[in-house]
């Protein structure tokens, strides 16, 4: 009753035109009667009315920010199911502890053998093999990214290469947490140009970097590749850049580890693009992809896949369980992937094809209305959902 009540004021004083000065006068009895000191923790428990009417008002905020929002977005609103899902199983709160894509050590965890189910459809997605292929269920790319740049690290150093020996490439427009991944794993960052036309990292400069790079005595290489740059959605051409590393193998005593960022676009591209088959490419070691972007499951919820032949480097045993850890967080959500595996089913490869088709003749409508624009120009690749777009100086 009382969540009623609060809810109809809010909804009452919302209605009343401003200029009465009403609505603001409203706003103040409630911030003078209801609010809750934000620096100060209680003493006492806080009473009921206060509690609902601040959650009442985050609820209302929330709900005109998403009205503003589409698949278009960097993210996108979880799918009924997710939210109905969430709602049933946390109470229970359960623990997806150590890497269930290996083997269930603990068999009646539920969650966790929904996770391996996972992991073995996002691998078929893919066009990979499930006997060379394991992942987890990660918070998202930011996670993944150093996940992938720690596993790296370890990689090259097992293949004889000095830690000062290590450096990370990427370009201007890799997401920030690489930045971040590098500096924690202790690796310097060096930036690899833009192809002017594609705006994706550009193979022959990718070329002279190495070149360059081998010379003052840098021998092995981590190399972050982005399918889906945030604010261009173009992509790195990454089947070119590694055939440019096969050639450097052959030719040099270098060593690199090579992951795809494709925590924006991943979710796009196996929908639009059948040939999709990132792991087919012997150089790729990681790929990420974010749920919470284009695949209806709340925040946090991504995944990490990588090649079996990797984990030991970074397996930790957990003294007081039989079993081992080889992620980066370890204790994680046994929600998250349940919510994802839910969200695949109900939607399926035609459902999620039909979602994107239907975003991507939007952004066509919208670049189709703009096009003529002189002050505009607009960087596109095909199979994206977002674009860059550059305001020229008129001047």
């Amino acid at each position: 009753m009382i969540e009623f009540l609060v809810g109809l004021v809010l909804k009452t004083a919302d209605k009343i035109h401003l200029h009465f000065g009403i609505k603001r006068r409203c706003g103040q009895l409630f911030h003078k009667f209801l609010s809750i000191n934000p620096a100060v923790f209680p003493n006492k428990p806080i009473s009921q009315l206060k509690i609902k009417a601040r959650i009442l008002g985050i609820i209302y905020k929330l709900r005109k920010q998403k009205e503003r929002k589409s698949l278009g977005c960097l993210q996108t609103y979880p799918h009924q199911l997710a939210i109905d899902l969430y709602k049933k199983i946390l109470p229970f709160n359960p623990n997806n502890l150590g890497n269930w894509s290996i083997k269930a050590i603990r068999p009646f965890q539920e969650t966790g053998l929904v996770e391996r189910e996972l992991i073995w459809k996002m691998t078929d997605l893919y066009q990979a093999s499930r006997n060379q292929i394991e992942g987890y269920v990660t918070s998202g790319g930011t996670e993944a990214n150093i996940f992938s740049a720690w596993l790296g690290r370890k990689f090259l150093e097992k293949k004889g290469v000095k830690r000062d020996e290590i450096c990370l490439l990427k370009t201007s427009l890799t997401h920030y947490s690489v930045e971040k991944a590098a500096d924690i794993i202790g690796s310097k960052t060096l930036i690899v140009p833009l192809n002017k036309k594609t705006w994706g990292m550009d193979r022959e400069s990718f070329q002279r970097k190495i070149e360059e790079l081998t010379e003052r005595g840098y021998r092995g290489f981590l190399v972050a590749l982005t399918l889906g740059y945030t604010v261009t959605g173009t992509v790195d051409p990454y089947e070119e850049i590694c055939k440019t590393i096969r050639i450097f193998k052959s030719e040099i005593k270098v060593e690199f580890f090579v992951w795809l960022d494709a925590a924006l676009n991943g979710l796009i591209e196996p929908f639009l693009n059948k040939e999709f088959k990132p792991f087919a490419l012997p150089e790729i070691q990681t790929f990420l992809v974010d749920f919470h972007k284009f695949g209806f499951v709340p925040i946090p919820a991504g995944i990490v896949l990588y090649r079996k032949n990797l984990r030991k480097l970074i397996e930790k045993p957990i003294p007081y369980l039989e079993q081992k850890d080889n992620t980066l967080l370890g204790s994680r959500s046994g929600t998250a992937p349940v919510a994802c595996w839910a969200v695949i089913h109900n939607l399926g490869k035609s459902s999620f094809r039909h979602l994107i088709l239907e975003r991507k003749k939007e952004m066509d409508t919208f670049l189709q209305k703009f096009k003529n624009k002189k002050e505009l120009e607009f960087i596109v690749y095909p199979k994206s959902l977002s674009c860059g777009i550059i305001i020229k100086d008129k001047s």
